[in-house]
């Protein structure tokens, strides 16, 4: 029996609960590739280009995980990970076609532009709100041996405490600034470049989503990657007894302190993980939010 297409009254409700439950699903495998790109992020932190990295490729980050902390540690923060992905993307793919819909009222399908704002705005609202989730996955993912990943094994709550206590509530939205911009150019590229495709498939189906979520995740990599090793340090440097962190004094420093000592190439650290983690990511989301839809009798994205 056909499965009843969802009313106007509760499409948006449906609309977020899947956009929420497709990532958090496509996390379990991406996690590993995750965790290898806020090691390699971190790798040489404000040394000389000329220092040997500790890690000669995402491969080898990954082996080396593997062989100090095993399963445990090339799945770390996976459980609080999906909570994060599901929180964030709730936002940023549930609202963002509602946005389209209100910024277009005419016939046939929204301008690119169009859905680039509206990803924007989705993606911006999603990274104001879930700052202190994308910091807590962050810290859970470096090394024991860090000083700001010596508390993950106790778990996310210790480190959302220990962050209270030490620095205060605001300290959960520290680098807010850069995760807003990375998130309206991750969030702005991923679905207007996936759904302007979509739109010039004649039967979209499983194949398509599949093809159309490869081609935007390398263009969002592309754009993200500079701001995701700047928030990544920015998350993970240690502060003082004032609260204040010890190696940046705020976003801004940061890219001048990486372009000084390390050089432009820097903002690439991690790109293969970043890919390899990304990609297959934003693959199976975008299927999974196809088969849900299509059983739900919504259109795809």
């Amino acid at each position: 029996m056909a499965t009843p297409a969802a009313t106007p009254k509760n499409k948006v409700a449906i609309n977020v609960a899947i956009s929420a439950t497709a990532p958090a699903a496509a996390t379990i495998f991406s996690n590993p590739a995750d965790v290898a790109k806020t090691r390699l992020n971190m790798d040489r932190e404000l040394q000389s280009a000329g220092k040997p990295p500790r890690y000669t490729g995402t491969a080898d980050c990954i082996r080396q995980v593997w062989a100090s902390e095993g399963l445990a540690g090339v799945q770390r923060g996976l459980s609080f990970a999906m909570v994060r992905e599901a929180s964030k993307c709730s936002f940023r793919i549930g609202l963002h076609e509602p946005i389209v819909e209100s910024l277009h009222a005419g016939p046939g399908p929204a301008p690119f532009i169009t859905k680039v704002a509206a990803g924007l705005v989705s993606g911006g609202v999603a990274a104001l709100i879930c700052n202190p989730l994308d910091l807590t996955k962050t810290r859970l993912q470096l090394e024991a041996t860090h000083a700001r990943g010596s508390a993950a094994s106790s778990g996310p709550l210790a480190i959302i405490t220990s962050a209270v206590r030490h620095e205060g509530v605001g300290s959960l939205w520290a680098g807010t600034q850069v995760g807003v911009v990375r998130s309206m150019l991750a969030t702005g590229s991923i679905l207007a470049v996936h759904t302007h495709l979509k739109e010039t498939m004649r039967s979209p189906n499983a194949g398509t989503d599949a093809c159309c979520a490869f081609v935007a995740s390398t263009v969002a990599v592309a754009l993200i990657n500079p701001a995701d090793v700047v928030r990544t340090r920015l998350y993970s440097q240690p502060v003082g007894e004032d609260g204040v962190g010890k190696l940046y004094a705020g976003s801004v420093d940061c890219v001048r302190k990486i372009l000084t000592v390390e050089g432009p190439s820097a903002f690439y650290k991690g790109v293969a993980a970043h890919l390899i983690r990304a990609g297959p990511h934003i693959v199976l989301t975008f299927v999974f939010i196809g088969w849900m839809k299509r059983f739900v009798g919504l259109a795809p994205l």
